[in-house]
């Protein structure tokens, strides 16, 4: 009788428990997004086109695109090629859309205050170029 490998049973519950997440999460973003969605052709795709609205949109959609590819990608055997490529390239901009995002609200909520946005905008910054140069830090 042979037994089996603990390590390979740890993986494969991992993988399972990282499958089970992000559909569970993906499913709460769309369910978020078919709730909100009349108001947010009202006030966002029926007004001007505005950098905040851009930012809104870019981070709203993309995020929904990463986790659907994260899926997909867990369940084909594409996950070192190209899913893996997508999510990478999907990161850093998601990554800028939000920080970017956050980087506006803190402006304002500071009365413009121009050294706070100069500060976090050098921290953004200098936090996107580590993680365009070193994809696996996670500290972003």
């Amino acid at each position: 009788m042979s037994q089996a490998d603990p390590s390979a049973e740890i993986q494969a519950l991992s993988d399972r428990y990282v499958f089970t997440t992000l559909t569970c999460y993906t499913a709460l973003l769309i369910y978020d997004a078919l709730l909100t969605l009349p108001s947010e052709i009202k006030h966002i795709w029926c007004k001007t086109v505005k950098i905040g609205n851009i930012i809104y949109l870019f981070s709203r959609y993309l995020l929904m695109a990463f986790f659907v590819l994260a899926i997909y990608g867990s369940l084909s055997n594409l996950k070192c090629n190209t899913i893996t490529r997508l999510l990478l390239a999907l990161q850093v901009p998601f990554v800028i859309g939000v920080q970017g995002l956050l980087l506006a609200r803190t402006y304002a909520i500071s009365l413009h205050n121009q050294k706070v946005l100069g500060v976090l905008g050098l921290l953004i910054l200098s936090l996107t170029i580590i993680h365009v140069v070193c994809p696996c830090a996670h500290f972003v």
